[in-house]
């Protein structure tokens, strides 16, 4: 069990999972100060021969877990994950994870794992590439333009006030979002982005946002995607400037999709790739990075991540 100390809630919940962990005698835990002390964790519990990596921390931690898993080639198997939402953003324990308190949940996880009571569920993963070099970082969710500035902004208000659960920052965020499309009809778009097309061809096109995700949910019971087809990567785009904005939005999260969404700006399809190149933040599982704007973003579904719950 991986503990990230520096993402969790509240002080108290690592003391709360090792607490619970000496009740089983399988479970070696391991308690992170800082993310770099991951990999020696990780290196240890390979040796031990682990098949199930319980994962007690944010949407960060479990990216950074799962990326080092899949790069540096650890374990002999694909190990099963356990997500418990214990940092400030969950959303992929939201979907795949144990729901619940963290240690009420995981003691009656391991309860019902003796008894053989589990279930496994698979989601995608989506690698993300800033340059062709580099390996992928895997996660689940996606998203830049306004989806940036709404993260900022959940972060230097919500969550200094305290109202740091899922729920709280996701519906902030959301309804950032939201007013910002309101807003965004004046001025510079705020993702002047190049698509690659199937014959490698740069497409130019301003956007206000752009989201992706390989998630059944998402937080606060708000998923914008409505693309049909088999693919596993789900992808919405608006368009700058955009029309329609509140019968769009409406319509959108009352889960009907009118044939003139396109027309007004709003956009969803299924993709297993998408190469595109942009100026400006990417967040990935709630972790920020920066694209380099003479190169691909690559996007793309390789590989996939198996959750215990």
């Amino acid at each position: 069990m991986i503990i990230n100390s520096k993402s969790t809630r509240s002080p108290l919940l690592a003391d709360d999972l090792l607490y619970v962990s000496k009740r089983h005698d399988d479970i070696r835990p391991y308690v992170l100060e800082h993310i770099e002390d991951l990999d020696p964790a990780l290196d240890d519990i390979e040796r031990g021969g682990s098949n199930t990596l319980i994962l007690a921390g944010g949407d960060g931690t479990m990216q950074a877990a799962i990326t080092s898993a899949i790069n540096k080639r650890r374990f002999q198997n694909h190990p099963n994950y356990v997500a418990l939402p214990c940092g400030m953003t969950n959303v992929i324990a939201n979907d795949c994870g144990l729901q619940g308190p963290p240690a009420t949940s995981l003691d009656n996880f391991l309860w019902r794992r003796g008894r053989g009571e589990v279930s496994r569920v698979e989601r995608p993963l989506i690698g993300m590439q800033l340059s062709e070099q580099q390996d992928p970082i895997y996660g689940f969710f996606l998203g830049a333009g306004l989806f940036h500035k709404a993260v900022q902004f959940s972060r230097e208000k919500v969550q200094k006030i305290g109202a740091k659960r899922s729920l709280a920052v996701g519906i902030s965020t959301f309804s950032f979002v939201f007013q910002e499309l309101f807003d965004d009809h004046q001025g510079p778009a705020p993702l002047p982005t190049q698509f690659r097309d199937e014959d490698g061809e740069l497409i130019d096109r301003d956007l206000s946002i752009i989201l992706m995700t390989t998630l059944n949910k998402l937080s606060a019971g708000i998923f914008p995607f409505w693309g049909g087809g088999k693919a596993p990567m789900n992808i919405m785009a608006v368009d700058y400037p955009r029309n329609k904005l509140l019968w769009a939005a409406m319509n959108i999260f009352t889960g009907r999709h009118p044939e003139w969404l396109p027309d007004a700006g709003f956009h969803s399809w299924k993709s297993d790739e998408l190469r595109l190149r942009f100026d400006g933040p990417v967040v990935f599982d709630g972790e920020i990075f920066h694209t380099n704007p003479k190169e691909d973003l690559i996007l793309k579904v390789s590989e996939k991540a198996a959750f215990l719950v």
